[in-house]
């Protein structure tokens, strides 16, 4: 009996309740048929023409993304963008995004691993039942902030990390967010964090760590979320193992450097 691109939907809202996405968000099946029969899985963090090439190419017609193919409403659908050559691939997606940010399973929880570190709790709670953005993590040795953010460049497997000095030489409390937190800096350090790690930092939240004596990491709004493709197949693998799921070979960073 064949797998629908519905039943996988409704298996990733068991994990990552699509009502714990943040209002602003846009999370579910964005493009596509939920009778569908699922042929094959791409997980992937961004959906490009690439990647839909490359999912064709190996006979998956869903998509699972983390950062969703529609974010603002649509005036007009034309030849070169992703959400037209779904269409016309005859490819569903889904999103799950803020909610999978949350979730136990999910985006944070795979990035602290990746650190080799284990949460002692949420960053900022969101929602009554617990789920929250980010966590703190307590570590037994302290690290600098250079040698953090050497940790965080190899741990993540990085070409390059931003990083300010605290006023702390033994970081032993460390904030992390992946994707954007740089909001959260005041609100790790009411939590007795010496550190915040994230991406997409702004140069105000680079002079606010400064002057309140709080180390800054950014190791890139993909480098913290990358880990996501790998996340959402592993989990979906699992719960289908008769379905072909696959992290894309494309996937990369969208940025060079020199």
């Amino acid at each position: 009996m064949s797998v629908t691109v519905g039943q996988v939907l409704s298996f990733l809202g068991t994990i990552a309740p699509m009502n714990t996405a943040e209002s602003y968000d846009n999370v579910g099946l964005l493009t596509g048929d939920s009778s569908a029969a699922v042929t094959g899985i791409a997980a992937c963090l961004d959906i490009t023409d690439e990647i839909i090439n490359e999912a064709a190419a190996k006979n998956a017609n869903l998509i699972i993304s983390h950062h969703p193919v529609i974010f603002h409403p649509l005036k007009r659908v034309m030849k070169g963008t992703p959400v037209y050559s779904l269409i016309m691939n005859d490819m569903s997606s889904i999103a799950i995004h803020t909610n999978f940010d949350m979730c136990e399973a999910g985006v944070n929880d795979a990035l602290i691993e990746l650190l080799g570190w284990e949460s002692s709790g949420v960053l900022e709670q969101v929602h009554p039942n617990g789920l929250g953005i980010g966590a703190v993590v307590d570590l037994p040795l302290g690290f600098t902030a250079k040698s953090l953010a050497e940790h965080c460049k190899k741990s993540l497997d990085l070409e390059s990390v931003k990083y300010c000095d605290g006023a702390v030489h033994a970081i032993t409390r460390v904030a992390v967010c992946s994707g954007s937190g740089g909001d959260l800096l005041q609100k790790a350090k009411s939590l007795g964090c010496q550190a915040l790690i994230t991406g997409d930092v702004k140069h105000s939240v680079w002079i606010e760590a400064h002057n309140s004596g709080m180390a800054l990491i950014d190791a890139g709004h993909y480098g913290t979320e990358k880990c996501a493709s790998h996340r959402i197949a592993a989990l979906v693998s699992r719960a289908f193992p008769e379905i072909p799921v696959f992290t894309t070979d494309c996937e990369a960073e969208p940025c060079s450097y020199v």
